[in-house]
């Protein structure tokens, strides 16, 4: 698995946050698009920062949660799509 690197000249803890948030992902295997979860975890990173979040551990964890929300209710309506074509 590539590793994508995220950086924030505004917030260095934005930046360790990623690291931390895709690493958790990454070895827990919830990680399937790359991309999609860079730009994922990048901008709700980013927004966090502009919100004035400074706590790199706050900030991981709740994009590790918005990720994994986002990634339940996917597969939920992917699934759901899937099921009424059949």
């Amino acid at each position: 698995m590539a590793h994508i690197i995220f950086s924030d000249y505004r917030s260095p803890a934005g930046e360790q946050a990623y690291e931390i948030a895709w690493d958790f992902l990454a070895r827990s295997g919830a990680i399937h698009d790359e991309f999609e979860a860079c730009v994922f975890l990048a901008q709700r990173i980013t927004m966090m920062v502009e919100e004035g979040q400074e706590n790199r551990i706050r900030m991981a964890n709740r994009a590790i949660s918005e990720y994994q929300y986002h990634l339940e209710n996917f597969c939920k309506r992917a699934r759901g799509a899937a099921a009424t074509r059949a």
